[in-house]
């Protein structure tokens, strides 16, 4: 397998070789292959620091984020059953408990948040985080979501019910034509939910900022990549990158540190990736740092 990888290197956390070399990393404007191995899994990536689980175990890149520096957090963000919202509020899934921790960290943004244990929510298979909040995915197919209520476009639900800082689910996301949520994705102020019938539906958005996708608002919409299904996605900070049925690659967004990996400053519209599919490898697996892309194929 490899792993390319595209986007901001300040702190070299795209690279996973070791570098003597004392100039100043470049960011990568284009993808390039940073790790190969008989198996490597989806990576996680911060705005310092890469993560990424091998047959050789954990490797790492960039500068260490030490407020979830532990072998524990590091597997569970590995696994999507931790996440680490921008505000720097962290959220963790007890598998055993079955309960959902929730505690800043000490670089936390949101000043006077305490600890909180939610339950209730059922057996969790994927958490993600977004600038101020954090999405769930259970083993049923429900999406909960909770947050800032500054920010209520990410919950992508109504208040009344259940509280903003509290999970709750997003009912529109129920009974879709396409089936129930397999997969969810979120980062910045957007949220991406992925039917099993391979739909994409997106929400979110922050007052005075141009979405990134075209029709974003505080309801689930389909969004349409070339009349593509789609098989995976991901969300940095300011873009998106999805993977089609077809194996193909599109982004979308922002580009100002080549996280498109495409020579222009921004994509208004869906981009095709073509220079990995050129290799000959089939990708299986994209996603998104805050300011970088990571596409993972086969072979």
């Amino acid at each position: 397998m490899k792993l390319y990888a595209s986007g901001f290197n300040g702190w070299r956390q795209l690279e996973f070789k070791a570098n003597k070399e004392t100039n100043e990393p470049d960011d990568f404007a284009s993808f390039q292959l940073v790790l190969s191995g008989s198996s490597i899994g989806r990576p996680w990536s911060s705005m310092s620091w890469t993560l990424v689980r091998t047959d050789a175990g954990i490797q790492h890149a960039g500068f260490p984020d030490e407020a979830i520096r532990s072998s524990r957090l590091e597997d569970k963000l590995l696994s999507s059953l931790a996440a680490r919202a921008g505000n720097g509020i962290v959220a963790e899934y007890h598998t055993t408990e079955k309960t959902i921790h929730q505690q800043p960290s000490p670089f936390s943004l949101t000043h006077g948040s305490e600890a909180r244990v939610f339950t209730g929510l059922g057996v969790i298979v994927q958490l993600e985080a977004y600038e101020t909040g954090f999405v769930a995915l259970t083993e049923d197919g429900r999406v909960w979501t909770w947050g800032d209520e500054r920010y209520a476009a990410c919950l992508g639900r109504e208040t009344h019910s259940s509280p903003a800082e509290t999970p709750g689910v997003v009912e529109e996301l129920e009974g879709l034509p396409s089936g129930k949520i397999t997969r969810i994705a979120a980062a910045g102020y957007i949220v991406l939910a992925l039917t099993e019938g391979n739909d994409l539906y997106a929400w979110g958005g922050h007052p005075g900022r141009r979405a990134i996708v075209e029709g974003l608002s505080e309801s689930p919409m389909p969004i349409v990549v070339e009349e593509c299904d789609i098989l995976d996605c991901s969300v940095g900070e300011s873009h998106v990158i999805v993977l089609t049925t077809n194996g193909d690659a599109y982004l979308i967004g922002d580009n100002t540190n080549g996280q498109l990996g495409l020579p222009i400053d921004k994509a208004t519209t869906w981009m095709k990736l073509s220079a990995i599919q050129e290799e000959g490898h089939p990708v299986v697996a994209v996603r998104a740092g805050q300011r970088s892309s990571f596409i993972l194929t086969e072979g």
